[in-house]
């Protein structure tokens, strides 16, 4: 063989040494193939749970009291809020073993997002893992945008889901709903908050409107006495909160009244418990506008 021809030959298997693989390819066309199965398997397969995942994502997280009256700590909505956290793992879990088997290369990066919202919504039971799984979600909405791009190239037809609004079905706005029953607030519920605010109602009509919450409230408990565990807990445990709630109004309702009493006898060791009980309560925040008078009265008894 002579010079020119075996430099030819190395120069053609140098060629489809390089050519492996590449656009064009056999072996090209054949991964890129894969790449749009895999996009178009991911696609059809994350319809369902980015559903469910957009649907509980607002209820994840403990909503700030805006309502200055609100309890300033609710056991009821952190348990709805580990409940809602829980479903999204469960959701996303279920997502990445079915994705998963048929992925490559190009959907590897989905696999991984879904895994780490199933690692970081697992028992989010504190205010710091729920951040930590809303975080997971957020990075998987974003995972899901940089893939639909990346599928769009690959030539895939179907688009991929994101986690928002419009991506929430009936049948996930279904799924929801006995977690948002259980966890309220029922129409009784939104009356007594309504009257939270007002200064010039009684409190003795308070007191009432709180109790037919407490009412509303065992009712929903009762309906979800043979629920799963998760919803039973949380209607229970909303329950429990409105009692607390009943039992403050009493409570503040009777040192306003013995403050009040302390007017003429304000430097007694009696009314100094009392002025200490009524700076606990201020400095916790009155629980409704019903009891502004003990600002005012506290200011003017306990000072001098």
């Amino acid at each position: 063989m002579n010079q020119t021809h075996r430099t030819g030959l190395g120069a053609a298997v140098i060629a489809l040494a390089l050519g492996v693989g590449c656009k064009g390819t056999p072996e090209g066309d054949l991964a890129r193939e894969a790449d749009k199965k895999a996009y178009e398997a991911a696609s059809a397969e994350l319809k369902k749970p980015v559903a469910l995942i957009a649907a509980y994502l607002p209820h994840l997280d403990v909503p700030d009291a805006k309502d200055r009256f609100a309890p300033k700590r609710r056991a009821d909505l952190e348990r709805a809020a580990l409940c809602a956290a829980n479903e999204i793992r469960f959701a996303a879990n279920g997502a990445r073993q079915r994705i998963e088997p048929s992925s490559t290369a190009a959907t590897k990066d989905l696999v991984a997002a879904l895994g780490s919202v199933s690692a970081a919504c697992t028992d989010a039971a504190d205010p710091s893992a729920v951040e930590k799984c809303s975080s997971a979600v957020k990075a998987l909405d974003a995972t899901l945008q940089k893939s639909e791009a990346a599928s769009a190239a690959a030539g895939a037809p179907a688009k991929l889901p994101r986690v928002a609004p419009e991506a929430i079905t009936d049948e996930a706005r279904a799924a929801v709903a006995p977690l948002l029953k259980a966890r309220g607030p029922g129409p009784a519920e939104k009356t007594y908050a309504e009257k939270r605010a007002d200064p010039k109602l009684a409190v003795s009509d308070l007191v009432s409107a709180c109790q037919a919450a407490v009412e509303e409230a065992a009712g929903t408990a009762k309906a979800f006495e043979r629920a799963e565990e998760p919803l039973r807990v949380v209607a229970a445990t909303h329950k429990m909160s409105l009692d607390a709630q009943c039992n403050g109004l009493k409570a503040v309702e009777a040192v306003r009244k013995d403050l009040q009493d302390c007017r003429k006898k304000a430097r007694s060791s009696e009314c100094a418990i009392v002025c200490g009980k009524s700076k606990t309560i201020l400095d916790d925040g009155i629980p409704a506008a019903a009891f502004s008078s003990l600002e005012t009265d506290f200011a003017a008894i306990c000072s001098k």
